[in-house]
């Protein structure tokens, strides 16, 4: 039971990782919303929900929140809830790899810090 439990926490970690991704990579389609104009025509709902990447995204983050009233029937959401900082890490790992973003020192400092904390919060059970 515990491997399920576990299961259904990582991939939650990992589809809340990806998700932004997947929104960035339809919004770069969409454009900057970057006018008010922009921001409230037909025209831009239509693009956004229209977007392959962007519709993916909406349905992943439902399909997470499925599986995260799951694993909160199997965990503590005092373990669970900080754990699901480990996305920001996933979601950093892929924005440099996905979409090329640079990084700075500050922010892999700040990563290995979500990183330690996750395993203070394990170990803390």
């Amino acid at each position: 039971m515990k491997l399920l439990s576990y299961g259904v926490l990582g991939t939650c970690i990992l589809i809340s990782g990806v998700t932004p991704i997947l929104f960035k990579v339809g919004m770069n389609a969409v454009g900057s919303l970057d006018t008010m104009d922009r921001l409230l025509s037909l025209r831009t709902v239509k693009l956004v929900l229209s977007n392959k990447y962007i519709l993916a995204g909406i349905a992943l983050y439902l399909g997470s929140s499925i599986l995260w009233l799951i694993g909160l029937s199997m965990l503590d959401v005092s373990l669970m809830y900080p754990l699901l900082s480990l996305a920001y890490v996933v979601t950093t790992v892929l924005a440099v790899l996905v979409l090329n973003e640079p990084v700075r020192m500050s922010r892999w400092m700040g990563v290995i810090l979500i990183i330690l904390g996750s395993i203070l919060t394990g170990l803390n059970r």
